[in-house]
């Protein structure tokens, strides 16, 4: 046979070997390890949909082995690193009812607090879900007090207590612009009374002020506006504060 010849049938031969998709597929891992391995190296390589594929594979065609446990967990872990966190805060969920034992209950509970609270809607939409993360990561101190993922957990708990603050604030805002002034002081007070640690802007303070000054606790508005005077703040604020003290006197 001629060798021009010979190598177009040796190139032929290789295009149609990668020309057909039978041939591309992987073999189907025999044992539990082996099918563990081959999707954790797709999930290193953040072959997410295939490492997806080879977990799930591995809990359906292995399920009493010791790898099902971790494909499960691995799994959840996919679809968190890919920030789909509605998914992979069922997966969490189902990781931590069905293997109690597990070697990644810490962590999967640590990441399943996170999906939820990273699967809330915006601030100003129903929060039940950042109230939820709360309770869960308070939860995880608690049962995990020395935990490596502690100084997460507590920047997370100071993410959401910001969020629910701001919401509090943005509706005594809202209120307090309309005029409602009593409405404006029940969130105002609200934050007050449970979130003492909170720094409030000297507008707020300002306007918290107001508030008490319109209700007729005028005294306590007293204070407030004779601080304001007294301390660094901008002239707009000290202004209003003055002349709110030149009525109460």
């Amino acid at each position: 046979m001629k060798p021009v010849l010979t190598l177009k049938l040796l190139t032929l031969f290789v295009l149609l070997c990668l020309a057909c998709p039978k041939r591309a597929e992987r073999a189907k891992p025999s044992t539990p390890q082996e099918a563990l391995e081959q999707a954790l190296s797709d999930k290193k390589a953040k072959r997410f949909q295939k490492a997806e594929e080879g977990f799930t594979y591995l809990i359906f065609n292995f399920p009493g082995s010791a790898q099902a446990a971790d494909a499960q967990f691995y799994l959840a872990d996919c679809y968190f690193e890919r920030k789909d966190y509605e998914q992979a805060q069922s997966e969490f969920d189902f990781y931590l009812k069905n293997f109690p034992n597990g070697r990644f209950q810490e962590e999967a509970a640590f990441k399943k607090a996170i999906a939820v609270f990273r699967s809330a809607p915006p601030p100003d939409k129903d929060q039940s879900n950042v109230l939820k993360a709360q309770e869960l990561l308070n939860d995880f101190l608690e049962e995990y007090p020395e935990s490596r993922f502690r100084d997460q957990v507590q920047n997370t708990l100071k993410e959401i207590q910001f969020r629910l603050v701001q919401r509090e604030f943005d509706a005594a805002r809202l209120y307090f612009k309309a005029g409602e002034y009593r409405s404006a002081l029940i969130y105002y007070q609200f934050i007050k009374d449970n979130y003492p640690e909170v720094t409030w802007t000297e507008t707020d303070r300002c306007q918290l002020a107001v508030c008490y000054f319109e209700t007729d606790n005028k005294e306590t508005a007293r204070l407030i506006f004779e601080e304001l005077v007294s301390t660094a703040v901008s002239p707009r604020v000290k202004r209003i504060s003055q002349r709110y003290l030149n009525r109460l006197n």
